[in-house]
């Protein structure tokens, strides 16, 4: 809200000439005091238009802000979508050019999660799906990034990770999903999930980098899901 506005000194000044003596008996006195009027009645409308002005402007910065999130921020999980995680990994590329420093993504992918929604019912599916994202969330440090990637996929930027280590976290968020229950209409959902890891260095191509990590994901589904696949030491 905007603070009320100062005295305005032509309004002092008007006034001081209206109640001084000396004009009293003067015959413009009265067209003065009518045109100090009507100027004092265009300030205060002045104000009130500001001021919704004010309302106006501060509305659309919040719905900005609305749209800003909306283009970012996957709608059911809140997590980054799959936009917001390309300009994330691009500005991780660009990030390592300038310092020389390496990263790593992780690929997720829910095992099976067509036989839940056809068995339970879309809106456990959505449930099973806040509820991973959730996890992975608590899962990672604060410095990474869990975007969903499309439909039951999830990925998982690690800045200054070498695969190794990524490995490492993509086997302990496998086995926080791995022992996640999800209640929905009185039952208990349980999922697994199969990942892939791929490490960026200096000079490669970042989506080379995703479709490794993509590769590796579904060797893992093919070899039993539940998994991550392509340890460090392959």
């Amino acid at each position: 809200m905007r603070d009320a506005p100062p005295a305005n000194p032509i309004v002092r000044w008007s006034d001081e000439i209206a109640r001084d003596p000396r004009f009293q008996e003067n015959e413009l006195l009265p067209h003065f005091v009518q045109l100090q009027r009507e100027y004092a009645r265009l300030l205060r409308q002045l104000d009130r238009v500001a001021r919704i002005s004010d309302g106006y402007q501060q509305t659309l910065l919040e719905r900005n802000e609305l749209l800003n999130q909306a283009a970012h921020h996957d709608a059911l999980t809140g997590l980054s979508n799959r936009r917001d995680m390309v300009d994330r990994l691009n500005r991780e590329v660009h990030s390592g050019a300038r310092h020389g420093h390496a990263f790593s993504v992780i690929l997720c992918d829910i095992d099976r999660f067509k036989q839940v929604n056809d068995t339970f019912g879309h809106k456990a599916g959505d449930m099973v799906l806040k509820e991973v994202a959730r996890t992975a969330v608590e899962t990672i440090r604060s410095e990474d990034v869990c975007g969903r990637w499309g439909g039951e996929e999830f990925l998982i930027l690690l800045p200054h990770t070498e695969e190794a280590a990524a490995w490492g976290v993509a086997e302990k968020i496998r086995v926080a999903m791995e022992a996640l229950e999800t209640s929905c209409d009185g039952h208990t959902i349980r999922c697994t999930i199969s990942a892939g890891v791929a490490g960026y260095h200096y000079g490669d191509d970042i989506d080379a980098v995703i479709r490794t990590a993509d590769t590796r994901m579904y060797e893992a589904k093919q070899l039993g899901r539940n998994q991550v696949g392509a340890p460090p030491d392959h």
